[in-house]
């Protein structure tokens, strides 16, 4: 998991997905202002999560808690599509555990997200 900002100071939740960077890499370079920040290919958990200066060591500690109980899990992407019309992703041929994960750090931090 990684936080990481934007101009903003808005965090985000990631779920690295290193074995993704060969195939999505090239495309992220030119597509993707994120990338060249240094962002990793990754799956959003949580965007915007806090903003950084409120970010507390409470809010780390729940998060840490959190994680810990979860079990690995193993996704598959083979298309790709839209958010609007400015973000292309690759579309997971399951996304409920990432949509089950996103619901837990938003009640684990109900008081945090932006």
């Amino acid at each position: 998991m990684t936080a990481t900002t934007e101009s903003t100071d808005a965090t985000a939740l990631l779920l690295r997905v290193p074995g993704a960077e060969s195939a999505v890499g090239r495309h992220r370079g030119r597509l993707d202002s994120a990338a060249a920040d240094g962002i990793p290919a990754h799956v959003t958990v949580l965007h915007p999560f806090v903003l950084l200066g409120d970010l507390q060591e409470e809010d780390l500690y729940r998060l840490e808690g959190l994680f810990a109980m979860q079990q690995s899990f193993q996704r598959v992407g083979r298309r790709t599509s839209w958010f609007d019309d400015r973000v292309l992703f690759v579309q997971l041929d399951d996304p409920e555990p990432v949509r089950v994960l996103t619901a837990q750090v938003a009640a684990a931090c109900s008081s945090s997200p932006i």
